[in-house]
């Protein structure tokens, strides 16, 4: 009789990529990831908003706000995805388990630079997260009960990778329009991901999440589609505090 058991991360466990052939990915992937980033560049309104020397402080907040708010959901469907990702392989729910426990408390970061600017911890309660959010959230629900952890898991590559890259030009710039004594978590936040090497860890998973050619390609599109919801936050982020602003009576 035959051993029922068979969603365990047991069977042939060997990489679909070599070291090579993932090395070789991994740099296309990163391209796609360039190109991302300048259409995000082009297309986003105020993309660069945090980047700027005068930085609207209602945007700056609720941007910090709804930052906290997405670690906060995400890392729910992110603690689901590790039970998906054990079943497939055990050395990429190691890896993502460390990444996690790495990461699972980052709100707090975010919500202890906005009592700095006057946003109290009572306040970020009682502010409820962008529909963008929520439906980030919901999206990574749908890929775990109908696609399976890989879709999850690219979210965070995308992430991590942008965040390493962007994030200190970002931070420099913060310095000087909000203080640096008022930005600490930030700092802290980006010191983890790039010391930590955050991109590596992730990539690691992905590489023994990767079985197929097929694979591959949804790994890609999965990277588009998340940039789309983040894309429609920053839209609502923008409408919400910028815009309006524009439109209050002088």
């Amino acid at each position: 009789m035959p051993n029922r058991v068979y969603n365990a991360g047991y069977g042939d466990r060997t990489p679909f990529l070599n070291a090579g052939a993932s090395a070789k990915l991994r740099a296309e992937i990163d391209e796609q990831l360039d190109l991302q980033v300048a259409e995000w560049y082009a297309n986003v309104p105020e993309a660069a908003h945090l980047e700027g020397k005068n930085v609207d402080s209602a945007y700056y907040k609720r941007h910090l706000i709804e930052t906290a708010w997405r670690i906060r959901l995400l890392r729910v469907a992110e603690s689901k995805a590790l039970a998906e990702i054990a079943k497939r392989s055990p050395e990429a729910a190691q890896v993502w388990a460390n990444y996690e426990q790495e990461e699972m408390l980052h709100d707090e970061l975010f919500i202890a630079d906005l009592e700095k600017v006057g946003v109290s911890r009572e306040q970020f309660l009682d502010t409820e997260p962008y529909l963008s959010t929520k439906l980030l959230a919901g999206f990574f629900s749908y890929l775990l009960d109908h696609e399976g952890p890989l879709g999850v898991v690219a979210y965070s590559y995308l992430v991590e990778y942008v965040n390493v890259k962007l994030e200190p030009r970002k931070l420099e710039a913060l310095k000087g329009s909000v203080g640096e004594s008022n930005i600490g978590g930030q700092i802290n936040h980006s010191h983890t991901d790039i010391n930590d090497d955050h991109p590596g860890e992730v990539w690691a998973a992905v590489r023994h999440l990767l079985r197929s050619d097929d694979d591959i390609v949804a790994f890609k599109r999965y990277l588009r589609e998340h940039q789309s919801i983040l894309a429609q936050y920053f839209e609502e982020l923008y409408q919400d505090t910028i815009v309006k602003a524009e439109k209050q009576p002088a």
